[in-house]
Order: structure tokens, then C-alpha cells, then sequence
């Protein structure tokens, strides 16, 4: 059971109702997680400019790739189940998500993908990331898109314990 339960739109603040009615045009309905942040609307807001700050620079997959393995690591269900099917939408396979645990022995990944959740796996378990990781990632990735993938992990390892911390609940 949440902690805190979901605000409907309409009995949210006032600074927090136009924020929710984005995400329900975008996503065709408010996710429980933007709906919880919105008791307090700096933080719903801050975190949707993030997300929104994340969609560009990145390809799509390497950044979905690295949100979902980032909720796998730290087990939230309910970030993973959104990441995983956002994954596949930007042309994940099958195979790669049922093989995303041992990702670094699975031929289903290039070596780009690879590195890629090499780093969210290293950033979302230590808070430090192996300089030869980060040298591989520089062989593809400028340093824009490499901001944009820690600000990837960082977003998801955020989210993960705002969903732990609040109990939040897939609708």
C-alpha cells in the first residue's frame, strides 16, 4: 500500500495541475509516480524537466537500455515495467530484455549497448563509474551525450527510490 496516495488532477496545488495534464496528453493518463510528486509541485516539475531534458541527444534505445537496466538493478518493479516497454518501443528485442542480467555474455547486445549498461550498472551500484568505461563510451559518445546518459542513470536511480520510499504502486 502507498504511503501517500496519488493525487487526482483536480485536487492537486494549483502550480501542479497544469504538470498533470501534460503528462495525461503525453502518456494518456497521469502515472501514479508524477501524480505522488505532485503534493509538491517544484519537485513534479523539476523531475518532468528532467525527463523531458533526458529525451534529447541520446538515441533512444541506448537511453532506454540504461533506465531499465538502472530499475533492474535496484529491483523497482515499477520503473522497470515502464523502461522495459519503452525499451522495446525504441527497438529493443525480446532477446535483449530477457538477457539484460548478464548483458556483458548475451550476443544479443552490440558492444555499444554493452558499455552503455555497463555504466548505468556501475553508476547505479557504486556511484562511480571505471575510467575504461568511460573511455569506451567517449569512442561513440560526445561529452553532450554523455551527460545525458549519467543524467539518464541519475533520473532513474532518483525515480527507483522515490517509488521504494513512497511505496508507489503500477496503476
Amino acid at each position: 500500500m502507498p504511503h501517500v496516495l496519488p493525487l487526482k488532477t483536480s485536487d492537486a496545488p494549483a502550480d501542479s495541475q497544469p504538470i498533470l495534464k501534460a503528462i495525461e496528453e503525453k502518456f494518456g493518463q497521469s502515472l501514479n509516480i508524477f501524480s505522488t510528486l505532485a503534493y509538491q509541485p517544484d519537485v513534479l516539475g523539476g523531475t518532468t524537466q528532467i525527463n523531458d531534458g533526458i529525451r534529447n541527444d541520446l538515441p533512444e534505445l541506448l537511453r532506454e537500455l540504461a533506465y531499465y537496466k538502472s530499475s533492474q538493478v535496484n529491483g523497482c518493479e515499477y520503473c522497470a515495467h515502464y523502461h522495459k516497454g519503452a525499451a522495446k518501443q525504441a527497438g529493443a528485442t525480446d532477446e535483449q530484455i530477457a538477457s539484460i542480467d548478464n548483458y556483458n555474455h548475451s550476443d544479443a547486445f552490440s558492444d555499444q549497448e554493452k558499455t552503455v549498461l555497463a555504466y548505468a550498472e556501475q553508476l547505479t551500484k557504486t556511484a562511480k563509474v571505471d575510467p575504461h568505461t568511460v573511455a569506451k563510451l567517449k569512442e561513440f559518445l560526445d561529452d553532450t551525450q554523455l551527460v545525458t546518459l549519467a543524467a539518464t542513470v541519475a533520473l532513474a536511480n532518483f525515480t527507483n527510490r522515490i517509488n521504494h520510499g513512497l511505496e508507489i504502486e503500477l496503476p
